[in-house]
């Protein structure tokens, strides 16, 4: 399968994006890095694909001219860039996040694993740490910490097209977390995969493998905040999945985190939209009425986001973002003869 791996930053290359460079030359990847405005004007990597602005407005997508400058949300413009170049498989992460070897081990579709047979919110966290502790996930309601998953022993064997891999080190937690633990070093169990099958965790975009049947559902939302973006649009993706019987696929650590600098007082402020509305959204999102199939997603997708506005978790001018991206997509799955 042709892989693709994106990322955005607003830093020079670091030993991290080399490493990144370096593997995927090795490994036979395409590598994409989508710039911002604060990215450093020279930014030479050895093999990839670097976009700065000005390269990125002069593309043939919609998107990329309309999306808003200084906004995580222009990573969307990578994978776009990414389908459009036959991609069968899109690997996503961030420059802070340190590969390990296995990171670019050959990826696969099918998988052999342990289901979770809860039902509802779960801290998947639980099921990786190697001694007792108290760590959650970004976007886990706060009253569900402390509710570990129930695992059916029996393995199954089936095709994941959405993959979410945990990092070691200082992993996605929210500000909360941050604020009350000053040191954080946490490790996790790298062999160990599991199907959420009908349990509900907070998906990110540190360590995510989307393959080719699922890339409408990789949209990130532009008007939300940073914090709450991928987060959102993991339980979109979440709940159009399981609506098709499509299952998700939570791995054992390939990467380890060295974080970037944060003001984690800022980190809490862009977090409270998560904090107040994640259970809210997936409520919304049962009451929709979609239509199963893959070839519906995009159409989903759309009813998604027009609900949340309406119930005004999210701004009206989604919609416009989200139709550039949906017009722009359609055209590079033509050119991926998807």
């Amino acid at each position: 399968m042709k892989t693709s791996l994106v990322i955005t930053t607003i830093n020079k290359p670091n030993d991290n994006i080399r490493l990144f460079s370096k593997n995927s030359k090795k490994n036979k990847w395409d590598f994409i890095v989508i710039g911002d405005k604060k990215t450093p004007k020279k930014f030479d990597i050895k093999y990839g694909s670097y976009f700065n602005l000005k390269k990125q407005k002069k593309l043939s997508l919609s998107f990329a001219k309309k999306c808003p400058e200084s906004n995580y949300a222009r990573k969307n413009i990578g994978y776009l860039l990414a389908i459009s170049n036959n991609a069968d498989v899109i690997v996503e992460t961030d420059d802070d996040n340190i590969p390990k070897k296995n990171f670019f081990k050959k990826i696969k579709l099918i998988h052999k694993v342990n289901q979770i047979n809860s039902l509802g919110w779960i801290n998947i966290y639980l099921q990786f740490i190697k001694k007792d502790e108290i760590i959650w996930p970004r976007g886990l309601p706060f009253e569900y910490i402390s509710k570990k998953a129930k695992i059916n022993l029996k393995k199954i064997k089936s095709n994941f097209y959405l993959q979410q891999g945990v990092c070691e080190g200082n992993p996605d937690v929210d500000a909360v977390y941050r604020l009350i633990n000053s040191k954080i070093n946490i490790k996790f169990k790298s062999n160990l995969k599991y199907s959420l099958e009908n349990g509900i965790s907070p998906l990110n975009s540190q360590n995510t493998i989307w393959h080719k049947n699922i890339f409408p559902l990789l949209y990130l939302p532009v008007t939300c905040s940073m914090r709450a973006t991928d987060i959102w649009r993991g339980l979109v993706a979440r709940h159009i999945l399981s609506l098709n019987g499509l299952k998700i696929l939570f791995f054992g650590t390939t990467m380890f985190q060295k974080r970037n600098f944060h003001n984690l007082h800022k980190d809490f402020e862009e977090e409270m939209p998560v904090y107040l509305n994640n259970k809210k959204i997936v409520d919304i999102l049962k009451d929709i009425n979609m239509k199963k199939g893959t070839k519906y997603f995009s159409e989903n997708l759309i009813k998604s986001y027009s609900s949340l506005i309406k119930n005004k978790i999210i701004s009206r001018d989604e919609m416009t973002y989200l139709s550039s991206w949906v017009k722009d997509l359609n055209k590079c799955l033509v050119v991926n003869n998807v």
